[in-house]
């Protein structure tokens, strides 16, 4: 008997397993083909997966059986997603990957993945994925599960997979980051520390305390993005390091923005200006800087982003106060001005946030919860009283 014979609505045995054709149509020339898929167990898991596919293809979602690996398909999704990031977040892309995702996920056939699958990774990674078998945190599982997921993402666009398996995965539940932050006097009595010891970056200090600045912001800011006389700072592009490279480029989330300061925070970059432009006189043609940071060595040299965030910390030894990173006088900067209750959306804007709604998520509790004062404001915005 021949195949044809054996053939029945499109599924036939060979061997001892079954098969299925479906006709797929090629987008270059828009004629049908028939695709063949075997190994299946069972006529009745033929049919079935058959069905699914037949489905597919009239709604214009069929994806063709491949052999690619997950290891393979994030290798070459990097590459060419890479070009669109930032250095820095490359850089963070890359190493989660091949710390945590490949080890797990490296010969496995990619359109093979399930959300359960998937979800045991996940759990492995949060109860043992750390070196010699630690736990992660549950943020770390949770940035891997994302770059996952974007990776996944792109392939249902590319037509690798017809649907993403990390949809419908279960996460780690990530618990919101407690800060350590300062209050106003607090605050005060910092800069009065490194006022006092006569830190060479207090000037840094003040202006990340005076406007929430992040450090990649500080550290790329030049005079020209600084109006003196206005008392305004242009926030118009961002530094990173990686490896022994700096690269400038926009802001987080390309959020440029202009952010008022105050009388403190002007008098602080004026005494620095001056001096700074002493040090460059007395350097003359060695100095290094030649695009006008406000923020540098003796020479000109840029300020690591790394040797700031250290260096914060040290300016605190001996003042008494508790212990905050660099990173943490941004939070500070926004849990007073909610505390005192500027509008949160001005504090987004500050900040540089996509919208209020992060500004809410990451500083809900700093906003006091005054009862007594909404109806006062109420009562005399209604009735009068």
């Amino acid at each position: 008997m021949s195949a044809e014979a054996k053939m029945r609505d499109g599924i036939i045995q060979r061997g001892k397993t079954w098969s299925y054709v479906v006709r797929e149509r090629d987008p270059q020339t828009g004629k049908t083909k028939p695709r063949w898929v075997g190994g299946f167990p069972t006529r009745t898991a033929a049919k079935k997966a058959r069905d699914a596919a037949r489905h597919a293809v009239n709604r214009g979602t069929y994806v063709p059986p491949a052999a690619l690996t997950v290891g393979e398909w994030l290798d070459t999704w990097m590459e060419a997603h890479a070009v669109s990031l930032k250095p820095s977040t490359a850089a963070s892309y890359r190493a989660n990957i091949e710390r945590y995702l490949q080890p797990h996920l490296r010969h496995e056939r990619l359109q093979s993945l399930s959300p359960s699958r998937l979800s045991t990774v996940f759990r492995e990674l949060y109860e043992r994925g750390g070196k010699g078998g630690r736990p992660l945190s549950a943020r770390t599982v949770e940035f891997a599960r994302a770059v996952l997921r974007k990776a996944l993402d792109d392939a249902v666009t590319e037509r690798v997979l017809e649907v993403n398996p990390v949809v419908g995965t279960k996460r780690p539940k990530v618990d919101k980051p407690k800060h350590t932050v300062w209050d106003g006097e607090q605050l005060r009595a910092f800069v009065r520390h490194v006022e006092d010891q006569g830190d060479r970056f207090a000037a840094l200090w003040i202006l990340a305390a005076g406007t929430g600045m992040r450090r990649g912001e500080l550290l790329a800011l030049r005079w020209d993005q600084v109006d003196l006389e206005g008392g305004v700072v242009h926030v118009e592009r961002s530094v990173t390091q990686v490896g022994k490279e700096l690269h400038y480029g926009t802001p987080k989330n390309h959020e440029r923005r202009s952010v008022a300061i105050d009388g403190q925070t002007l008098a602080a970059l004026r005494a620095w200006r001056k001096s700074q432009a002493a040090e460059r006189l007395e350097w003359g043609p060695a100095y290094l800087d030649a695009e006008g940071l406000v923020f540098t060595w003796e020479n000109g040299s840029p300020v690591l982003g790394d040797y700031a965030s250290k260096q914060f910390v040290r300016a605190q030894a001996g003042a008494e106060l508790p212990r905050l990173t660099l990173h943490e006088v941004r939070h500070t900067h926004a849990s007073i001005l909610l505390r005192e209750g500027v509008p949160v959306h001005v504090v987004s804007a500050r900040l540089g946030h996509k919208d209020a709604s992060v500004t809410l998520n990451v500083y809900a509790h700093h906003i006091p919860e005054d009862h007594t004062r909404v109806l006062d404001v109420f009562s005399r915005a209604v009735w009068g009283a």
